[in-house]
């Protein structure tokens, strides 16, 4: 009997073994989505924050778009090996998560390296930067291979007040406006900054507007740079030679300062020092910039 009992303890010991050696240790993973938290992650996966953070050597709770996170505890029991390892395919192993990131308004290399766990120089390697400058609105590969996402741009920030937005290019009579306008604007180049000037005297920013505008063969009111911003403009994704491009916060608060798109990350402006171009990826600019837009009256 007793010889029975044992016999009935030992088939059941070898049957668990056998089970818990077939067992996979793999945890189970989920991909964050946009709008996700490590507070409703863990809710629907019945864990705890600290869980989540824990099993995925998390310092803080910041996650980003992409991101693999494991959601349950890796199991410990260990994995019989394939009886015959010749014949078995290796695993292909998974694609790093790829994300991207666009650029706000206080952002640095380091900020963000620091955000997304990786290093500043990988950041630079991995989008081609020279240098630590950043600009808003520049969307930023966080991976080897991550690619930008489709519609975006680097040129696609813009204040939420700037209204309705188009990512057409002008008609064939807007682009020759645009033409004739970058032209006149660029022969302005040395001329003095004169408050309120509107020729070729003295100009200011807005004034500089009104006058190439005019010249180029569209004709538009004087008005400031915050009229123009609020008054028959449209944001634009992809601004083009030609478009407007706007400023704030520079000698006033809010929008305070335009100049016209040149293409190639320049501008045309009427600057403290007269008519100059200058470049938006510098960090005065970049750090001010707010939207480009298109005057309503260009088709």
């Amino acid at each position: 009997m007793k010889k029975t009992k044992k016999l009935r303890i030992l088939a059941l010991s070898t049957i668990a073994t056998s089970f818990l050696a077939f067992q996979t240790a793999e945890a189970a993973t989920y991909t964050v989505q946009k709008g996700d938290t490590l507070t409703k992650i863990a809710q629907n996966h019945k864990v705890t924050v600290q869980d989540i953070k824990s099993w995925n050597n998390l310092k803080n709770d910041m996650i980003y778009v992409a991101q693999k996170l494991e959601v349950s505890k890796q199991a410990t029991n260990v994995v019989v090996k394939p009886s015959n390892p010749s014949t078995t395919k290796p695993t292909t192993p998974s694609k790093p998560a790829t994300a991207s990131h666009t650029v706000v308004k206080g952002d640095t290399l380091s900020k963000i390296a620091k955000q997304y766990n990786v290093i500043v120089k990988d950041i630079k390697d991995w989008n081609g930067l020279k240098t630590d400058t950043i600009y808003i609105g520049q969307v930023l590969k966080l991976s080897s291979v991550a690619s930008i996402p489709e519609n975006e741009t680097v040129h696609n920030n813009g204040s939420s007040d700037a209204g309705t937005s188009t990512s057409k290019d002008p008609a064939a009579n807007g682009q020759a406006i645009y033409k004739k306008t970058v032209e006149v604007a660029k022969s302005l180049v040395g001329t003095p900054y004169l408050y309120g000037g509107n020729t070729s005297e003295g100009l200011d920013c807005s004034g500089l507007i009104y006058y190439a505008f005019n010249q180029g063969g569209l004709k538009i009111g004087r008005d400031s740079s915050e009229g123009y911003f609020y008054g028959n403009t449209t944001q634009v994704k992809n601004p083009v030679a030609g478009d407007l491009v706007f400023f704030q916060n520079t000698y006033k608060d809010g929008i305070s300062h335009m100049g016209i798109y040149l293409g190639n990350n320049k501008f045309v402006h009427a600057g403290s020092d007269g008519v100059e171009i200058s470049d938006v990826t510098y960090s005065y600019w970049s750090t001010r910039l707010v939207a480009y837009k298109r005057l309503d009256a260009i088709k």
